[in-house]
């Protein structure tokens, strides 16, 4: 497991044993709303979903519980996996996105939110050619919305809240919703990042540029 090298970085050292394969709690009722509430920052998202607010600040308890670090796993192009990682270090709680190189054990930090801030990973444009690259576990709404809260780009085309708005229906969201719950994201976005793009060290612009194909 790649991610245990990152969890030795810890002081003190986290020990594996609290790694959870989160992959299929995305067929969870209480999922998206709980996940676009938590780490999207939508206040919306629980009426958004006709969900009961207290079921969903109660699920989004366990995926922030200390007890377990919740990960998803998300396929890029050529072998590369990236992460999304609930990082529930009782010190340094937050959420971490990262990318494992093709052929590795290792982990690079491309994003963490709260805590010790790092990012963005990655601009709109990059977002939507990593939500549409193949996956056959994974839909493009879904991949777009995982990935949305590390994205952080300067100027966003006048699409944009369009295109999250139709992955917001697309994995369940009510339509009257859509527009408010897309505004909502866009704002904590800007909230985490700023007016900031992606600033890529240039050791790394070949792997990114790889990982962020169009292809697997």
């Amino acid at each position: 497991m790649s991610l245990r090298r990152y969890l030795s970085g810890f002081h003190p050292p986290v020990d594996d044993s609290v790694l959870t394969d989160a992959s299929s709690w995305i067929a969870d009722e209480l999922f998206w709303p709980a996940f676009l509430l938590s780490v999207g920052g939508s206040k919306t998202a629980a009426v958004a979903f006709e969900a009961d607010p207290a079921d969903v600040e109660a699920y989004a308890e366990e995926l922030h519980h200390t007890d377990s670090w919740p990960f998803i796993v998300l396929r890029l192009a050529s072998g590369h996996r990236l992460y999304v990682l609930f990082r529930n270090f009782e010190e340094d709680a937050g959420w971490d996105y990262l990318l494992q190189p093709a052929g590795t054990d290792a982990v690079i930090t491309l994003a963490a939110l709260e805590g010790h801030f790092r990012g963005p990973a990655y601009s709109w444009g990059d977002l939507v050619l990593l939500a549409n690259q193949p996956d056959p576990t994974r839909s493009a709404a879904e991949r777009l919305l995982l990935l949305l809260p590390a994205m952080g780009d300067a100027d966003l085309p006048a699409d944009a809240g369009q295109v999250i708005a139709a992955a917001f229906v697309a994995v369940g969201g009510r339509q009257q919703y859509q527009r408010e719950v897309s505004r909502e994201l866009l704002e904590a976005s800007r909230r985490f990042w700023g007016a900031r793009g992606p600033a890529t060290p240039s050791d790394r612009m070949a792997l990114m540029a790889e990982a962020f194909s169009s292809g697997i």
